[in-house]
């Protein structure tokens, strides 16, 4: 089901539409500036429309790209958050509760655990732009906390040699090695999907507000030149854009 945002976006063009064609029916129109004339107004419709189809294709890559990097970290059989205990089972089983390379994995456990609790959902496609002014997230912070907690627990376990060799194949080293990678490029393309559709949202706004002040600019001359009780101001007044 379409946001109501973008009901909104539909309904205002379809509007800008409905007032273009009545301005051709209109007898000795005359536009009030250059952009305002039905050509260059029809013009910028051709544009907008072609942009809410940009922002329709961005959102949807959007999306994509959160669900690979959420069934990564929590929802696949062996994502992350599924592999951190037998990991630390394995570990603990090796070499004991107290030994220090468990006491510093089950700490990074423990962040990555927290940081999954404080990062909220990820930000919806309408949501976009609306991080903290240094552009970056509470969500991407967490998850960028979250693949360095993971790598530095491969890390450790990189370093017990022999001693971390568990039965199951994906907590294998290999495996974990591999996953982290496949985290990298999800997040990486979470970050440039979202980066794209905010540039999106934000070409589109502007250019709804530019048609909006084009339209009111259009029914105010409609209004000089045939009279606000005209047949053709009537028309057009109560479509809004």
């Amino acid at each position: 089901m379409a946001s109501n945002s973008e009901v909104t976006f539909g309904a205002k063009i379809a509007n800008a539409s409905k007032i273009s064609a009545n301005l051709k029916t209109f007898a000795g129109f005359v536009a009030p500036t250059t952009n305002t004339s039905i050509v260059n107004y029809d013009a910028l419709i051709a544009t907008i429309t072609g942009e809410n189809t940009g922002v329709a294709t961005k959102k949807a890559a959007y999306s994509a790209a959160v669900e690979v990097r959420q069934k990564l970290f929590f929802k696949d059989k062996d994502c992350v958050l599924k592999v951190l205990s037998p990991v630390t089972s394995a570990v603990r089983s090796k070499l004991g509760k107290s030994a220090k390379p468990v006491t510093d994995i089950t700490a990074l456990v423990v962040k990555i655990r927290g940081e999954k609790k404080a990062k909220g959902k990820d930000p919806k496609p309408e949501e976009a732009g609306k991080e903290k002014k240094d552009g970056v997230s509470q969500s991407e912070r967490s998850y960028g906390s979250m693949t360095q907690h993971f790598s530095d627990i491969i890390t450790t376990l990189t370093t017990l040699g022999t001693d971390y060799a568990p039965v199951n194949v994906a907590h294998k080293l290999p495996a974990l090695t591999t996953k982290l990678a496949s985290i990298k490029t999800a997040n990486d393309s979470a970050t440039t999907t979202f980066g794209a559709l905010k540039t999106g949202l934000d070409n589109r706004s502007n250019q709804y507000t530019d048609l909006t002040e084009r339209t009111q600019r259009i029914k105010e001359a409609v209004k000089s030149q045939y009279g606000v009780g005209s047949t053709e101001y009537k028309l057009i007044k109560g479509l809004r854009v």
